[in-house]
């Protein structure tokens, strides 16, 4: 027959893993709370095998504030995730999508809405400012020069760009660039 110690023996095993198994079902965070009952599932299980009579009344009490914050994780992971599972007025029969799908006006994971590019990428057909040009380029020898302009055009080309920089959109060196192609285009 088992005697008295080992019937506390028992009780505080099975009490152990009882508040194991329900810390890890209440779903929080030891992050969650605060004081003593800052522990996870482990730490029940350890604390109610060696000091059994103090861990298991501590958790008795503790136990609505770890379900509690179970309660906060849950419906935050939710939020994050846009799905408010049993909510009124959600779900599909309300225009809601279903959990994992997009709603409208967004695009499925890794996937750009028609005319934006991911972070650090220029939209098509604008170049890349950050572009480093590629040394190892060989130049088109079918290219076309461009057309040969009047001393009229390359005139008004240059007051534009004279504009331009004191407009404060073109610098100095750039202005001369551009002042220096137009006259080579003569």
């Amino acid at each position: 027959m088992v005697g008295m110690n080992g019937l506390m023996g028992l009780l505080a095993l099975g009490s152990a893993i009882w508040m194991a198994v329900d810390a890890s079902q209440l779903g929080y965070d030891k992050r969650d709370v605060r004081g003593l009952a800052a522990m996870g599932p482990a730490g029940w299980f350890i604390c109610g095998l060696f000091f059994w009579i103090i861990a298991l009344p501590l958790y008795l009490v503790k136990r609505p504030e770890l379900k509690a914050a179970g309660e906060r994780r849950r419906l935050a992971e939710a939020r994050a995730v846009g799905y408010l599972p049993g909510a009124p007025g959600y779900g599909p029969q309300y225009g809601q999508p279903q959990y994992g799908q997009p709603q409208y006006g967004q695009q499925p994971y890794g996937q750009q809405p028609y005319g934006q590019q991911p972070y650090g990428q220029q939209p098509y057909g604008q170049p890349n400012p950050y572009a480093q040009p590629n040394p190892y380029a060989q130049p088109n020898p079918y290219a076309q020069p461009p057309a040969p302009l009047t001393a009229d055009e390359v005139a008004d080309q240059i007051v534009k760009l004279g504009e331009l920089r004191t407009a404060g959109l073109l610098t100095e060196v750039e202005f001369q660039q551009q002042k220096a192609q137009l006259l080579a285009r003569m």
